[in-house]
């Protein structure tokens, strides 16, 4: 019963939630079923799961929304925000770039999941294992977050996998450094939405990347990516102290 109450324990299994339901989702939903809708009601289950594992287990507060020194906020999600804009961007040139609802739908409820267990659970997890690290905290919660994008490898190559993961862990270091700062769950999971949606509003585009291969040039840039965003979270977490009560 130690084990179970020792940090470490809690982060393993914090963040096997999300490919766990979502392997079980897979079994339980019929073929049939469309894949949006296999989507939606795995990353609602996800919640649920991380939710009630929260509560009663995790026991981590999390901080939805935040209203007090919202232009402090707002100067610290600025990187993020023009990072986001500027990957997002280029998919208002693509011919078929279509609004839907349903791709809305779908990833303002994968950002709710990911970003209540790797920002809203983890940091706090990681912060309790690295005596109030908050940079420590960021890139902890931000590897996890990273490696269960090797999930995907079932539908992808390995290629983009590997980039995809360290594109994760890098944009993990940027949201978590808000979200450790601002206090406001909301900022990450509306900014996932939006870096996840665009891409989704063009079926070119998701259908190019079930074909990307590995590409040197590719993994070199999200390096470099990742290179920027542990630049960025340590010069705002650098003089920053976490509180007591904030854990």
């Amino acid at each position: 019963m130690n084990l179970l109450k020792n940090n470490i324990t809690k982060i393993i299994i914090a963040s096997l939630i999300f490919p766990f339901v979502m392997t079980i989702m897979g079994f339980l939903v019929t073929n049939k079923s469309s894949t949006s809708i296999l989507q939606a009601i795995g990353d609602l289950a996800v919640f649920l799961v991380a939710y009630l594992l929260n509560a009663k287990y995790f026991r981590q507060k999390i901080h939805w929304f935040n209203s007090h020194k919202a232009s402090a906020q707002l100067a610290t999600a600025v990187p993020a925000i023009i990072i986001v804009a500027l990957l997002d961007s280029p998919m208002l040139a693509v011919p078929d770039f279509k609004v839907k609802f349903e791709v809305i739908i779908i990833c303002l409820l994968v950002g709710l999941a990911e970003e209540y267990i790797f920002r809203g659970v983890l940091i706090g997890l990681f912060l309790k294992l690295t005596h109030n690290n908050a940079l420590g905290a960021v890139i902890g919660s931000s590897i996890m977050f990273g490696l269960i994008h090797m999930m995907n490898l079932k539908a992808l190559p390995i290629g983009y996998v590997s980039a995809q993961v360290i594109f994760a862990a890098a944009i993990g270091i940027l949201f978590g450094t808000i979200y450790i700062k601002t206090h406001n769950l909301s900022i990450v999971i509306a900014l996932h939405a939006l870096r996840d949606m665009f891409p989704m509003f063009s079926d070119k585009m998701v259908a190019q990347m079930s074909h990307t291969t590995f590409s040197m040039a590719s993994l070199y840039v999200t390096v470099v990516f990742l290179l920027i965003a542990l630049f960025i979270a340590n010069i705002q977490l650098r003089d920053y102290t976490v509180k007591e009560a904030e854990e």
